[in-house]
Protein backbone atom coordinates (compact mmCIF):
# COMPACT_ATOMS: atom_id res chain seq x y z
CA UNK A 1 0.00 0.00 0.00
CA UNK A 2 0.94 3.57 -1.04
CA UNK A 3 0.70 6.51 2.03
CA UNK A 4 -2.63 7.20 0.63
CA UNK A 5 -3.85 3.72 1.15
CA UNK A 6 -3.66 2.52 -2.40
CA UNK A 7 -2.93 -1.13 -3.36
CA UNK A 8 0.08 -1.04 -5.28
CA UNK A 9 1.20 -4.78 -5.31
CA UNK A 10 -0.42 -8.22 -4.22
CA UNK A 11 1.36 -11.31 -3.18
CA UNK A 12 -0.44 -15.02 -3.74
CA UNK A 13 2.63 -17.23 -2.68
CA UNK A 14 1.29 -18.75 0.67
CA UNK A 15 -1.70 -19.47 2.29
CA UNK A 16 -1.66 -18.72 6.16
CA UNK A 17 0.30 -15.84 6.27
CA UNK A 18 -0.19 -12.83 8.54
CA UNK A 19 2.57 -11.41 10.54
CA UNK A 20 5.91 -9.82 8.27
CA UNK A 21 9.10 -8.86 9.90
CA UNK A 22 10.95 -5.92 8.00
CA UNK A 23 14.88 -5.60 7.22
CA UNK A 24 16.01 -2.74 8.92
CA UNK A 25 17.06 -1.55 5.69
CA UNK A 26 13.09 -1.19 5.19
CA UNK A 27 13.54 -2.83 2.03
CA UNK A 28 12.82 -6.40 2.63
CA UNK A 29 9.89 -8.19 4.35
CA UNK A 30 10.15 -11.65 5.13
CA UNK A 31 6.79 -13.29 6.21
CA UNK A 32 6.20 -16.82 7.99
CA UNK A 33 3.00 -19.21 6.88
CA UNK A 34 1.63 -21.49 9.44
CA UNK A 35 2.13 -24.66 6.96
CA UNK A 36 5.60 -24.14 7.49
CA UNK A 37 6.92 -22.19 5.06
CA UNK A 38 9.28 -18.60 4.63
CA UNK A 39 8.37 -16.15 1.76
CA UNK A 40 11.44 -13.08 1.58
CA UNK A 41 10.08 -10.53 -0.62
CA UNK A 42 11.66 -6.95 -2.35
CA UNK A 43 8.75 -4.40 -1.36
CA UNK A 44 10.81 -2.30 -3.40
CA UNK A 45 11.14 -4.48 -6.66
CA UNK A 46 7.79 -5.70 -5.93
CA UNK A 47 8.89 -9.63 -6.01
CA UNK A 48 9.57 -12.54 -4.32
CA UNK A 49 12.69 -13.07 -3.26
CA UNK A 50 13.22 -16.18 -1.65
CA UNK A 51 10.71 -18.76 -0.76
CA UNK A 52 12.27 -22.01 1.78
CA UNK A 53 10.64 -24.49 4.34
CA UNK A 54 11.70 -23.42 7.75
CA UNK A 55 9.39 -26.07 10.31
CA UNK A 56 11.07 -28.60 11.55
CA UNK A 57 7.46 -30.60 11.68
CA UNK A 58 5.33 -31.10 8.68
CA UNK A 59 2.34 -29.61 10.68
CA UNK A 60 2.62 -26.81 12.72
CA UNK A 61 0.51 -24.16 13.90
CA UNK A 62 2.92 -21.66 15.59
CA UNK A 63 2.62 -18.32 13.58
CA UNK A 64 5.14 -16.27 15.56
CA UNK A 65 7.01 -13.33 13.65
CA UNK A 66 10.59 -13.81 12.36
CA UNK A 67 12.53 -11.20 13.37
CA UNK A 68 15.87 -9.46 11.79
CA UNK A 69 19.41 -8.93 13.90
CA UNK A 70 19.60 -5.17 13.78
CA UNK A 71 22.69 -5.77 11.29
CA UNK A 72 20.46 -7.54 8.72
CA UNK A 73 22.74 -10.15 8.30
CA UNK A 74 20.34 -12.95 10.34
CA UNK A 75 16.46 -13.98 10.26
CA UNK A 76 15.54 -15.16 13.23
CA UNK A 77 12.82 -17.13 13.16
CA UNK A 78 10.71 -19.58 16.35
CA UNK A 79 9.70 -22.87 15.03
CA UNK A 80 8.66 -26.23 16.31
CA UNK A 81 11.30 -28.66 17.23
CA UNK A 82 12.49 -31.27 15.02
CA UNK A 83 9.74 -33.99 15.31
CA UNK A 84 7.97 -32.07 18.14
CA UNK A 85 5.56 -29.25 17.26
CA UNK A 86 4.37 -28.56 21.12
CA UNK A 87 7.46 -27.35 21.73
CA UNK A 88 10.09 -24.36 20.58
CA UNK A 89 13.70 -24.27 18.56
CA UNK A 90 15.36 -21.12 17.41
CA UNK A 91 16.63 -21.13 13.81
CA UNK A 92 18.92 -18.40 12.25
CA UNK A 93 19.34 -17.72 8.65
CA UNK A 94 21.71 -15.91 6.79
CA UNK A 95 20.40 -13.30 4.77
CA UNK A 96 22.80 -13.63 2.19
CA UNK A 97 21.31 -16.92 0.42
CA UNK A 98 18.66 -17.80 3.72
CA UNK A 99 20.55 -20.33 4.12
CA UNK A 100 19.82 -22.29 8.22
CA UNK A 101 23.71 -21.20 9.51
CA UNK A 102 22.43 -22.46 13.73
CA UNK A 103 19.72 -24.24 15.54
CA UNK A 104 18.95 -23.24 19.19
CA UNK A 105 16.86 -25.35 22.14
CA UNK A 106 16.64 -28.02 19.50
CA UNK A 107 16.72 -30.10 22.61
CA UNK A 108 16.52 -30.11 26.56
CA UNK A 109 13.51 -28.79 28.43
CA UNK A 110 10.29 -28.51 27.26
CA UNK A 111 10.43 -24.81 26.14
CA UNK A 112 7.62 -22.85 24.22
CA UNK A 113 8.69 -19.49 22.29
CA UNK A 114 5.66 -17.07 21.52
CA UNK A 115 7.93 -13.75 20.34
CA UNK A 116 10.84 -12.07 20.60
CA UNK A 117 12.33 -8.73 19.50
CA UNK A 118 15.38 -6.69 19.23
CA UNK A 119 16.33 -3.79 21.77
CA UNK A 120 17.39 -0.82 19.98
CA UNK A 121 20.02 0.52 22.68
CA UNK A 122 21.52 -3.25 23.66
CA UNK A 123 21.22 -4.92 20.49
CA UNK A 124 20.67 -8.15 22.26
CA UNK A 125 17.73 -10.37 22.04
CA UNK A 126 14.71 -10.95 24.15
CA UNK A 127 12.24 -13.78 24.27
CA UNK A 128 9.16 -13.85 25.82
CA UNK A 129 7.91 -17.60 26.69
CA UNK A 130 7.21 -20.06 29.18
CA UNK A 131 8.44 -23.82 30.23
CA UNK A 132 6.34 -26.34 30.11
CA UNK A 133 5.36 -27.94 33.55
CA UNK A 134 2.77 -31.17 34.12
CA UNK A 135 0.61 -28.66 36.90
CA UNK A 136 1.23 -25.47 35.91
CA UNK A 137 3.49 -23.48 33.10
CA UNK A 138 6.32 -21.30 34.11
CA UNK A 139 5.90 -18.22 32.28
CA UNK A 140 9.48 -16.29 31.72
CA UNK A 141 10.95 -13.43 29.68
CA UNK A 142 14.62 -12.97 29.26
CA UNK A 143 17.71 -12.59 27.30
CA UNK A 144 19.26 -14.51 24.63
CA UNK A 145 23.35 -14.38 25.15
CA UNK A 146 25.27 -16.31 23.20
CA UNK A 147 23.08 -19.48 22.92
CA UNK A 148 22.04 -19.71 26.08
CA UNK A 149 18.59 -17.95 27.77
CA UNK A 150 20.16 -15.68 30.28
CA UNK A 151 18.76 -13.13 32.93
CA UNK A 152 15.27 -15.05 32.92
CA UNK A 153 12.48 -13.40 34.49
CA UNK A 154 9.61 -14.75 36.33
CA UNK A 155 6.17 -13.84 34.97
CA UNK A 156 2.82 -13.85 36.07
CA UNK A 157 0.41 -15.85 33.89
CA UNK A 158 -1.98 -12.54 32.95
CA UNK A 159 1.46 -10.05 32.16
CA UNK A 160 2.50 -12.58 29.77
CA UNK A 161 -0.42 -12.83 27.88
CA UNK A 162 -0.70 -9.01 27.36
CA UNK A 163 2.84 -8.70 26.57
CA UNK A 164 2.00 -11.58 24.47
CA UNK A 165 -0.69 -9.17 22.38
CA UNK A 166 1.14 -6.25 22.81
CA UNK A 167 4.53 -7.08 21.61
CA UNK A 168 2.56 -9.30 18.85
CA UNK A 169 0.23 -5.82 17.86
CA UNK A 170 3.31 -4.02 17.98
CA UNK A 171 4.89 -5.85 15.18
CA UNK A 172 2.36 -5.60 13.16
CA UNK A 173 2.37 -1.92 13.16
CA UNK A 174 -0.62 -1.20 15.60
CA UNK A 175 -2.79 -1.44 12.07
CA UNK A 176 -6.72 -1.61 13.19
CA UNK A 177 -6.91 -5.15 11.71
CA UNK A 178 -4.84 -6.91 14.09
CA UNK A 179 -6.31 -4.70 16.58
CA UNK A 180 -9.56 -5.77 16.53
CA UNK A 181 -8.33 -9.54 15.98
CA UNK A 182 -5.85 -9.30 19.12
CA UNK A 183 -6.80 -10.07 22.81
CA UNK A 184 -7.14 -6.69 23.29
CA UNK A 185 -10.54 -6.41 22.09
CA UNK A 186 -11.99 -9.69 23.50
CA UNK A 187 -11.16 -7.98 27.08
CA UNK A 188 -13.75 -5.86 27.16
CA UNK A 189 -16.29 -8.94 26.42
CA UNK A 190 -14.64 -10.47 29.60
CA UNK A 191 -15.55 -7.66 31.84
CA UNK A 192 -18.09 -9.23 33.50
CA UNK A 193 -15.72 -11.67 35.00
CA UNK A 194 -12.86 -10.47 35.66
CA UNK A 195 -14.82 -7.52 37.93
CA UNK A 196 -14.62 -8.45 41.50
CA UNK A 197 -17.60 -9.43 43.83
CA UNK A 198 -19.68 -6.12 44.74
CA UNK A 199 -18.66 -6.48 48.03
CA UNK A 200 -15.48 -5.75 47.42
CA UNK A 201 -13.27 -2.72 46.12
CA UNK A 202 -13.10 -2.46 42.74
CA UNK A 203 -9.74 -3.62 41.21
CA UNK A 204 -8.64 -0.61 38.55
CA UNK A 205 -5.47 -2.58 37.71
CA UNK A 206 -4.11 -2.28 34.00
CA UNK A 207 -5.05 -6.10 33.21
CA UNK A 208 -9.01 -4.97 34.01
CA UNK A 209 -9.04 -1.68 31.94
CA UNK A 210 -10.10 -1.44 28.41
CA UNK A 211 -6.89 -0.59 25.91
CA UNK A 212 -7.73 1.18 22.93
CA UNK A 213 -4.93 1.18 20.16
CA UNK A 214 -3.72 4.83 20.79
CA UNK A 215 -3.32 3.87 24.34
CA UNK A 216 -1.03 0.96 23.61
CA UNK A 217 0.86 2.92 20.85
CA UNK A 218 1.22 5.24 23.53
CA UNK A 219 2.41 2.73 26.63
CA UNK A 220 6.02 2.19 24.46
CA UNK A 221 5.86 -1.24 25.66
CA UNK A 222 9.04 -3.86 25.09
CA UNK A 223 10.37 -6.95 26.05
CA UNK A 224 13.47 -5.11 27.54
CA UNK A 225 11.11 -3.32 29.70
CA UNK A 226 9.05 -5.97 30.67
CA UNK A 227 12.89 -7.58 31.65
CA UNK A 228 13.96 -4.73 33.76
CA UNK A 229 10.15 -4.53 35.55
CA UNK A 230 8.20 -7.10 35.66
CA UNK A 231 5.48 -5.47 35.08
CA UNK A 232 2.64 -3.14 32.82
CA UNK A 233 3.15 0.51 32.97
CA UNK A 234 0.23 2.33 34.35
CA UNK A 235 -0.23 5.16 32.07
CA UNK A 236 -1.76 8.52 33.59
CA UNK A 237 -4.76 8.41 35.68
CA UNK A 238 -6.14 10.88 33.62
CA UNK A 239 -5.24 9.55 30.19
CA UNK A 240 -8.96 8.72 28.06
CA UNK A 241 -8.90 5.38 28.14
CA UNK A 242 -11.91 5.43 25.06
Amino acid sequence: MDRDGNETAKFQDMTYAYYPALHPNGEIAAVYSNKGIMAVYSLSERRLLRKFRVSAVKDTQTDCVPCFSPDGKYLYHIEGRKGDMLNSRISLYATTDYRPVLRLFEHGPKTVFDCMEFDGNSGLLYLLGYFRKEKRNDFFVAQLIGQSLQNIRTLDEKIYHFYQSAIRLKQTGFTEESYRCSLFTIMPESKAEMEPARDHPVDRSPLKQEYTLDVLKRMDLSLAQLLESGSIPRFPTNYPLS
